[in-house]
């Protein structure tokens, strides 16, 4: 069972998480900050997969979120990575200015 879920998980949230970060980060001028979200991608997809197989009552709610749109995808990334946490700030800052 926790395969399904975790097969669901990464069709509802890891993949949108990744193509919307991929999407985001193209626009901004930073070679650095694309390879940051690779590599926080790289680290946070197995991280995100093991949380919604050990809790599937927080996966059906980040998933349901993330479709329907009342969760943005990136605050699901740590804030103990590095990498994320420059990726996560700067999307997020940037979120707010074009609000």
């Amino acid at each position: 069972m926790s395969d399904f879920i975790s097969t669901l998980f990464a069709i509802f949230v890891v993949t949108p998480l990744q193509a919307d970060l991929t999407d985001r980060l193209q626009g901004l001028p930073s070679a650095d900050l694309l390879q940051a979200g690779r590599a926080c991608i790289a680290a946070e997809g197995p991280r995100l997969l093991q949380m919604a197989q050990e809790n599937w009552g927080w996966a059906a709610a980040q998933a349901i979120g993330v479709s329907t749109g009342f969760v943005d995808p990136v605050t699901l990334l740590s804030t103990q990575n590095g990498d994320c946490g420059v990726v996560r700030n700067a999307l997020l800052n940037r979120s707010g200015e074009d609000a």
